[in-house]
């Protein structure tokens, strides 16, 4: 016959001598609470600060205020061709300023792509043209004046704003 255990009141009590892994009640915590309430205070300050500098996530990156007066201003109207190539046309006349072969001018197409697929989803068209402003203190920028987005091409190095910088 198979023999049965049979627990007992007094042999089920768990105590902290039998049982390794309960906790004591004279254990102290790993992290002491004065420890885990400044963390808290520190991650909520943070996120209040962070969140509170900019309350319109979507507010204008460019501002003629902050950056003076546009020193060069010119209107572009992007043109995508059959054969993939990318035509860049001088708004107030119609002239072709640039023509971007395939695998030229990735920073350009970058950009303009993104700001393509924007105007797409608000439903507007390509037949407004994109301002592209050399600002007084140096700034590049190009808006759409479609969607209103705008971005301060300086950002993204020397290299990527004299792409667009020949275009003024």
């Amino acid at each position: 016959m198979a023999s049965t255990n049979v627990i007992t009141s007094a042999s089920a009590e768990a105590t902290p001598e039998r049982v390794p892994s309960a906790r004591r009640r004279d254990a102290r915590p790993i992290c002491p609470t004065w420890f885990v309430a400044g963390v808290l205070v520190l991650i909520t300050g943070s996120l209040v600060l962070a969140f509170s500098q900019r309350s319109d996530p979507h507010e204008a990156l460019v501002t003629s205020t902050d950056h003076g007066d546009p020193v060069v201003e010119r209107q572009l109207l992007f043109v995508d061709f059959p054969n993939g190539d990318v035509g860049i046309l001088d708004a107030a006349d119609g002239s072709t300023m640039a023509r971007l072969g395939i695998g030229e001018g990735g920073f350009m197409r970058s950009v303009m792509r993104g700001m393509a697929r924007e105007r797409r989803t608000s439903g507007h068209g390509p037949e407004l043209p994109f301002t592209l402003t050399l600002w007084a203190d140096g700034l590049v920028s190009i808006v759409d004046p479609a969607t209103g987005r705008q971005i301060a091409l300086s950002a993204f190095g020397i290299d990527n704003v004299e792409a667009f910088t020949r275009l003024l």
